[in-house]
């Protein structure tokens, strides 16, 4: 797996090999733009479900950190990032049932939230045709 890297390709167009840079080796499952959309629900939780501190605070952080994740999980290299997500998903579906400052609405929301990003942090998501060397074992 070690020697699967192309001859370069010096004739394309600088704009070819510009739109390989920024998007070689990223893709977008439909798994992690979920978890970053949800990520984003997160941190709009006081206009949506009502809910106030601290757990509108939690929310909020946890919101920020599930986009973060998703996105850097967008890398396949970084791939496995992703897991982190589980945990994190956890936390926010039992965090209505350990802070205050949840509703009805806010308390059912966080928990189909949490529950859902550990659903969508499971499968690995497609793979492009590209390779890395060594790095392509640890791609799960």
């Amino acid at each position: 797996s070690e020697n699967q890297t192309p001859a370069p390709d010096l004739d394309r167009s600088a704009a070819a090999i510009l739109c390989d840079f920024v998007t070689g080796g990223v893709n977008f499952p439909w798994t992690l733009v979920a978890s970053t959309a949800l990520g984003i629900l997160l941190m709009m939780t006081p206009l949506v479900f009502a809910t106030e501190p601290p757990l509108y605070f939690s929310d909020h952080v946890f919101g920020c950190v599930v986009i973060l994740v998703a996105v850097t999980a967008m890398a396949e290299v970084a791939r496995p990032v992703r897991f982190l997500n589980i945990t994190f998903g956890a936390w926010i579906a039992a965090s209505p049932f350990m802070l205050e400052g949840a509703t009805l609405a806010g308390t059912v929301g966080d928990v189909a939230v949490g529950l859902l990003l550990v659903g969508l942090s499971l499968p690995r998501g497609n793979r492009s045709q590209e390779h890395y060397g060594g790095w392509d074992r640890v791609i799960i």
